[in-house]
């Protein structure tokens, strides 16, 4: 998802723990480099209150040219070096940014700052993102265009260069999405799924529908690595028989250490299912977390398994 503060879909993390390990007959010391400041965050002086005023103020200056879509003016915020935790340039991110909005031309998008942290020339900034659109074009067949919702919530990675603060990288942590076409608007779908799981590992992604009386729906869930452009999810529609039902599929996360994006599709259906007169794209991101064996990444044979499970909540 390309919004706000968080202007990439992708992400990866990697967790890196440094153990400290003491004889129990022994009073853990710390190192005579070392002193009590070096352990407790550094107090808001004068020059971190000045940084935090400038911090805020180009926050305020990103979301406003974002909300502009002014990409010229989003992009001098960031760094020529500037690279995101899935490995995509500032190239990729002006790319992403522009076909955004062209496909939702009146999208708009709020941050709320959670925390900013400051060490040196360096800020990392937690924010949560909210964004909202409609698609520039109508869906064909439907005869209506799409609206968008969309949260989710990161960091951004930014560093003092020369008089200004510069973007040097982002991550996201947690992202849902819905896109509701026709009918679709007005059903109530829940797609659920881990927000993690290490390489190889199964993992099982869960679609809930419920439908209004006198209508049918198709769903289907797919999942595929992050990559930009991204192609086309594909996989076969599966219906769903009653007013309440969940579709269910075990996926095995990749073994390459690549986030993935899932996406859940319902399709609204008259009863004899010969006309759509709704469809809904729901999507969500996997964080897959590398998984390491002997120094290698590991594989298992989950990674190609596929399970399908529909049930019924009405029986």
């Amino acid at each position: 998802m390309v919004t706000g503060r968080h202007l990439t879909a992708f992400l990866t993390v990697l967790f890196v723990i440094l153990p400290v390990v003491a004889s129990p007959a022994h009073t853990l010391e710390a190192p005579a480099t070392a002193t009590t400041t070096d352990l407790v965050p550094t107090p808001e002086g004068k020059e971190y209150g000045d940084q935090r005023k400038e911090i805020e103020e180009l926050l305020k200056s990103i979301e406003s040219q974002w909300n502009a879509h002014n990409l010229e003016g989003v992009m001098s915020y960031y760094a020529e070096d500037y690279v995101n935790n899935d490995g995509l340039d500032k190239k990729a991110v002006s790319a992403l940014t522009q076909d955004f909005w062209k496909t939702y031309p009146d999208a708009k998008s709020t941050s709320e700052t959670k925390q900013v942290r400051i060490e040196g020339p360096f800020a990392t900034i937690e924010s949560r993102d909210t964004a909202y659109g409609t698609t520039a074009k109508e869906m064909p067949g439907i005869g209506t265009k799409g609206e968008l919702q969309s949260v989710s919530e990161g960091q951004l990675y930014i560093k003092r260069l020369g008089p200004a603060w510069k973007i040097i990288g982002d991550r996201i942590d947690y992202e849902k999405v819905r896109v509701a076409f026709g009918l679709a608007k007005q059903v109530n779908a829940l797609f659920s799924a881990p927000e993690q799981v290490k390489a190889g590992h199964q993992y099982c992604a869960k679609l809930e529908v419920t439908l209004p009386p006198g209508l049918t729906a198709v769903g289907s869930i797919t999942s595929q690595p992050l990559e930009y452009p991204q192609p086309q999810p594909t996989d076969a529609w599966r219906p769903l028989e009653s007013s309440a039902a969940t579709l269910e599929r075990v996926l095995g996360a990749n073994s390459k250490n690549r986030n993935e994006l899932l996406m859940a599709t319902v399709g609204i259906t008259n009863p004899s299912r010969n006309s759509l007169m709704g469809i809904a794209f729901l999507t969500r991101r996997l964080n897959v977390i590398p998984t390491m064996e002997d120094g290698k990444p590991a594989t298992t044979s989950a990674a190609n398994s596929v399970k399908d499970h529909i049930t019924d909540k009405s029986k």
